[in-house]
C-alpha cells in the first residue's frame, strides 16, 4: 500500500562544503541564496579594470566561476599577451602586463598605479571600455597628486570613450571638482550640472555644487542643492555641516545649532560638526556650550587648529587668559605651515570683531600661499571695514588674477571702487559680476544705483526691475526704481512703484519723498503737500 506524500527537498544548506566552494569564500565570495537549489550561488563584487568607480557583482556556481575563469584568462592571452614580432608601429609602446596592470591600476601605491594606468591606455591592443577606466583611474591619481591639468585630460579623454550615464556622472564630478580646484568655477558648475542630468541621485554632484554657490554667496541656490542632497544621504553628515555652515554666515544661531546637532547624531565621530557648533553656540552667547564643543573636537582630532584657536577666543571672552593664551599658542603652533589654517584663524578673528588680528592672519595665509583666494577676499573685505579702499582694491584685484570668474573679487571690488568714486570702474566690475551670475542681486543693485547717479535712468530702472523680478517684495528695489522713473519724469510709473514700496514698508520717509515730487510733476498739489509732510513726520522720528 502506497501512501501519496510530499517528496522531501534538499536544499544547498544541507550540502557539506566541498574544498572548491572552500577556496571561493577564501577568496572573498559570499554564499547567497538564490531560491531553492542544490547547488550553492557564490558572489562577491569585483573591480573592472581597476576601476574607482566601476564595478560588478560576479555571481555564479562553482562549475559557472570555473568557466568564466577560464574564458578570462583566454582573453588576457589574446589581448595582452606580449607578442614576439612586434609590428614596428607598436615596439615601443608598453604593454599592459594583464592582471598585474589591472591590479595595480586599480589599488596600487599612486607611482606605481599611474604607470601601470598608463601602460592599459598606451597599449593599442586595450579595448576602449577598458581604456577608458584606465583613464578615469589614472586622472583620479593625477588629481589627488595636485596634477590638476593632467587629471582633467584624463577625465575628458574617459568622457570621448564614452560609458553608463552613472559612471560618466561620476567622471563629470570628478572633472568639475579638479576645475573647482584650479578656480574654473564657470566649467566646473557645467560638469556638475550635467552630472545631475546624467544621475539625479548622485549627492557628490549636489553637494559640490551647493559648494561653488555658497562660495559665491548665493545661498538660496546652495541650500536647495543640500537639500536634495539630504533626501538622496540622509545619514551623511557633510550636507547639514553644510546648511549650518549657510546659515551661520546668515546669522541665523538656532538653525546652524541644529544643523550641526544634527550632523552629530549622524557621525559622532565629527571633529567637525562639534567645532562648527561650538562656534554657533560661541556666536550665539553660550559661552559654556561653546567650550564644551570646542573641547570635544579637540578630543576627536587634537591637530584641529581651528577648534584651539576657537576654545581660545571663548576663554579670552569669558576671563580666562592664561587658558586663551595656551589654546592660542597651540593653535598657532599647529597652523604655522598650513595657509587654510591661517585663512581659519584670521576667518574667527575677523568673526569676533578682531580685524587688525584677522588681518595678521590673512596675511601670514597668504606668505605661504600666495595664490589662496579667500585669503584675499577675506582681508579686502577686513580692508573695507577700515576704510582702506586702496589695500582693498588691491587685495580683490589679487584675486581676480588668481581667479578671473571670482565673483565676490569684483562684487567687492566694485564697492570698493565705487566708494573712491571710480564709477566707471565700478560699473565695469559689476557688469562682469552679473555675466557670471545674472541673478546676483547686490550685483544688481549696485550696478542700478550708478546708473541712477550718471544719469542712465532708463538702465537703472531696468536694473531695479530684475531684482523686483527676483524678489517681488523688496521695498529698496521698489523704491529705486520709482526713484528712476521719477527722474526720467515717468510719473505715473513712479508713483505706482512709490505706492507699492511704501505699502511693504508703511516707515520709508524717502519713498514719501519721492511720490511727493511725482505728484507735483503732476500737479497734484494737494497728494504731493500730504506725502510732503509725512516724509517730514518720519525724517523727524530717525534717529
Amino acid at each position: 500500500m502506497s501512501v501519496a506524500g510530499t517528496a522531501a527537498t534538499v536544499s544547498a544548506a544541507d550540502i557539506p562544503l566541498t574544498t572548491e566552494e572552500k577556496s571561493l569564500l577564501a577568496r572573498g565570495f559570499h554564499i547567497t541564496a538564490r531560491g531553492d537549489s542544490a547547488e550553492r550561488i557564490f558572489c562577491r563584487r569585483e573591480v573592472a579594470v581597476g576601476s574607482h568607480i566601476a564595478s560588478d557583482e560576479v555571481c555564479g556556481t562553482v562549475r559557472q566561476l570555473k568557466e568564466r575563469t577560464q574564458q578570462t584568462q583566454e582573453d588576457l592571452r589574446a589581448g595582452y599577451a606580449s607578442s614576439s614580432t612586434p609590428s614596428a608601429a607598436a615596439r615601443h609602446v608598453p604593454r599592459a602586463q594583464s592582471g598585474t596592470d589591472r591590479e595595480l591600476c586599480s589599488r596600487g601605491a599612486p607611482e606605481a598605479a599611474i604607470a601601470s594606468c598608463t601602460r592599459i591606455i598606451q597599449d593599442p591592443r586595450t579595448r576602449e571600455a577598458e581604456r577608458a577606466i584606465a583613464l578615469r583611474n589614472r586622472g583620479w591619481l593625477l588629481q589627488a597628486a595636485g596634477d590638476l591639468d593632467r587629471a582633467i585630460d584624463d577625465y575628458s579623454a574617459a568622457l570621448k570613450l564614452g560609458g553608463a550615464p552613472g559612471v560618466n556622472a561620476r567622471t563629470y564630478v570628478n572633472r568639475g571638482s579638479a576645475y573647482a580646484s584650479k578656480g574654473d568655477e564657470v566649467r566646473a558648475r557645467a560638469d556638475y550640472d550635467e552630472a545631475v542630468t546624467l544621475d539625479s541621485t548622485l549627492s557628490s554632484a549636489y553637494l559640490n555644487r551647493a559648494a561653488l554657490s555658497a562660495k559665491g554667496s548665493q545661498y538660496d541656490s546652495a541650500l536647495k542643492d543640500l537639500d536634495v542632497a539630504v533626501r538622496l544621504s540622509p545619514k551623511e553628515a557633510t550636507a547639514y555641516i553644510e546648511r549650518g555652515i549657510i546659515y551661520l554666515r546668515r546669522a541665523a544661531w538656532d538653525r546652524a545649532i541644529a544643523e550641526f546637532s544634527t550632523a552629530i547624531s549622524v557621525d559622532p565621530q565629527s571633529a567637525t560638526a562639534w567645532r562648527q557648533r561650538g562656534v554657533a553656540y560661541r556666536l550665539a552667547g553660550d559661552a559654556a556650550k561653546a567650550s564644551a564643543d570646542a573641547e570635544q573636537a579637540i578630543r576627536l582630532d587634537p591637530q584641529m587648529a581651528e577648534a584651539h584657536q576657537d576654545l581660545a577666543l571663548v576663554k579670552q571672552a569669558s576671563g580666562d587668559p592664561v587658558r586663551a593664551a595656551a589654546e592660542f599658542a597651540k593653535a598657532k603652533e599647529l597652523s604655522a605651515h598650513d595657509a587654510k589654517m591661517l585663512l581659519a584663524r584670521g576667518d574667527a578673528y575677523f568673526a569676533s570683531g578682531a580685524r587688525d588680528q584677522a588681518i595678521a592672519a590673512y596675511g601670514d595665509a597668504l606668505a605661504i600661499d600666495a595664490g589662496l583666494e579667500a585669503a584675499h577676499i577675506n582681508r579686502g573685505v577686513a580692508y573695507m571695514g577700515r576704510r582702506d579702499w586702496d589695500r582693498a582694491v588691491a587685495d580683490f584685484t589679487a584675486a581676480i588674477t588668481v581667479n578671473p570668474n571670482s565673483q565676490l573679487a569684483y562684487l567687492d571690488r566694485g564697492q570698493s571702487l565705487e566708494a573712491t568714486g571710480d564709477r566707471r570702474g565700478a560699473l565695469a566690475d559689476f557688469d562682469q559680476v552679473i555675466r557670471l551670475e545674472p541673478g546676483s542681486i547686490e550685483a544688481l543693485d549696485h550696478r542700478a544705483f550708478l546708473r541712477h547717479a550718471s544719469g542712465d535712468f532708463e538702465g537703472a530702472a531696468a536694473d531695479y526691475g530684475r531684482v523686483i523680478a527676483l524678489v517681488p517684495d523688496d521695498a529698496r528695489a521698489r523704491r529705486g526704481r520709482g526713484y528712476a522713473e521719477l527722474a526720467a519724469k515717468h510719473y505715473d510709473a513712479a508713483i505706482s512703484d512709490l505706492t507699492d514700496a511704501i505699502k511693504l514698508n508703511p516707515q520709508d520717509a524717502l519713498a514719501y519723498r519721492f511720490r511727493s515730487q511725482a505728484y507735483a510733476g503732476r500737479h497734484d498739489g494737494l497728494r504731493a503737500a500730504k506725502d510732503d509732510e509725512t516724509w517730514q513726520t518720519l525724517s523727524k522720528q530717525r534717529p
